[in-house]
């Protein structure tokens, strides 16, 4: 019995080692987060070390420069996170006694002046949000952009912004594509895509969701004295580019902030020159919701229009200017009317001569009918080119079908790119070129049925 104790015990003692051994090589739980949470602290305290390390002559002096860095690197932010980028600027500059960020960017204002440069805020015209921005005073022109694109490239931009500037309905906006559409040789297609692209990163263009391309608040800043000079109108009497109307003119000021209008309301009234901004109009208008033109005391003939009032949101609303003005119409197609009628033209055309051509197979059909019944079996002969002439019928609507198909789809597509299109994914011109080719097909099978009727 002893030996086999022995044997027992010692099965005992393995099973107990190999059971430590597992302990010791199962991980620890959240020990790999624990080790990546004290390789993140010490790479900050080994940081914070340098940094109280370092000893800096003009502790002022490199926070000016840093947060001008900081400021040229990302174009235009939001003056939230201007305010948090200089409280971190100071904390690593350590300097003691800083200055409120407002005292510190006029402060900044006298030298930068001296290099054609300025620090100047705006606001969204939608949200009313506070942007800051390190824009160029010297010359404000699109030719400015020469430090970072070509002539051609330059041309290019101008031609978008023009675009943009005098879009229909007051829109401000243009589609990508059609923006595409703008390049000449030697810029590309594919270049154009490209420099859209880089208009984008560098703050000059915004992209609305729609897929429309608008200026930015960067381009309304810095660009704003080239906008007044090239797209000014109605400030001569004899201008031959004077809007038919006071509403339709291209540059307005806001009538609170003075800034330029490209997105927000136009009185109601055609005859009225005010604009607001989105975010200016509750401020603008008051309870009472008046055009504010009559608060001018030089106009005795002031507006006295009372804007429409939402009765969900209670607030204010009239003409809509900006990317919603196409939505609001119901109609984003920026093709001129004349090319619709033109395709119309074109249609009608199209089905007046296939009327004809029926009409002379209907007449030759007769005539051989009616030769064919005083011959004996001439009813049996005049029964093959029947079949023919259906079967040629038959092909001929499935070519009209095709082709109506084949319209849908070009206007499927271009409805999901860039967010074109009318209601139902198809634009006006398109529905009517569907409905005229319809017509025509639907007077064709009725031409044959008449001629097969005549035939019998």
């Amino acid at each position: 019995m002893a030996p086999r104790a022995s044997a027992s015990n010692g099965r005992r003692r393995a099973a107990a080692d190999s059971d430590d051994d597992d302990d010791r090589r199962q991980p620890v739980a959240g020990s790999s987060k624990q080790r990546q949470k004290n390789q993140a602290n010490g790479i900050q305290a080994a940081y914070d070390a340098e940094l109280d390390a370092l000893e800096l002559d003009h502790p002022d002096k490199t926070l000016r420069h840093l947060f001008l860095q900081t400021l040229m690197s990302r174009k235009v932010i939001p003056l939230d996170t201007a305010r948090e980028l200089y409280k971190h600027c100071v904390k690593l500059c350590k300097v003691k006694h800083p200055d409120a960020f407002e005292t510190f960017v006029a402060e900044l204002e006298p030298g930068l002046s001296l290099c054609g440069l300025d620090i100047k805020t705006t606001r969204d015209q939608d949200s009313g949000a506070s942007f800051i921005a390190l824009v160029n005073t010297i010359e404000d022109e699109v030719a400015k952009l020469a430090t970072d694109y070509k002539a051609e490239e330059i041309a290019f931009f101008r031609a978008v912004v023009d675009k943009i500037m005098t879009a229909r309905k007051l829109a401000y906006s243009t589609p990508s594509d059609e923006a595409v559409r703008l390049a000449k040789a030697p810029i590309t297609k594919a270049n154009a895509m490209q420099l859209l692209t880089s208009f984008l990163a560098n703050g000059w263009l915004s992209l609305h969701s729609s897929g429309r391309l608008m200026l930015s608040p960067r381009s309304l800043l810095e660009l704003a004295p080239y906008l007044r000079e090239t797209f000014s109108q109605g400030e001569d009497p004899n201008d031959e580019d004077a809007p038919e109307c006071e509403q339709e003119r291209t540059i307005v000021d806001c009538n609170l902030c003075m800034s330029i209008v490209t997105s927000g309301y136009a009185c109601p009234n055609k005859d009225c020159g005010i604009r607001l901004h989105t975010f200016c109009v509750a401020q603008r208008l008051g309870q009472d919701g008046r055009c504010p033109a009559r608060l001018d005391p030089n106009n005795a003939n002031a507006c006295q229009q009372i804007w429409p009032r939402d009765p969900t949101t209670r607030k204010f609303y009239g003409t809509v200017v900006g990317v919603l003005a196409f939505e609001e119409a119901g109609d984003d197609n920026d093709d001129d009317d004349d090319d619709d009628d033109e395709d119309d033209n074109d249609m009608s055309s199209m089905a007046a001569g296939s009327s004809a051509v029926k009409g002379k197979k209907r007449k030759a059909t007769t005539s051989a009918s009616a030769s064919g019944k005083g011959k004996g079996g001439g009813r049996k002969k005049a029964a093959a080119p029947k079949k023919k002439r259906s079967r040629a019928n038959e092909d001929e609507d499935e070519d009209e079908e095709d082709e109506l198909e084949d319209d849908d789809d070009e206007d499927a597509s271009s409805s999901a790119y860039g967010g074109r299109g009318g209601g139902a994914g198809s634009s006006p011109a398109a529905r009517r070129k569907r409905s005229s080719r319809a017509a025509a097909a639907a007077g064709t099978r009725a031409d044959d049925s008449a001629a097969d009727d005549d035939e019998e």
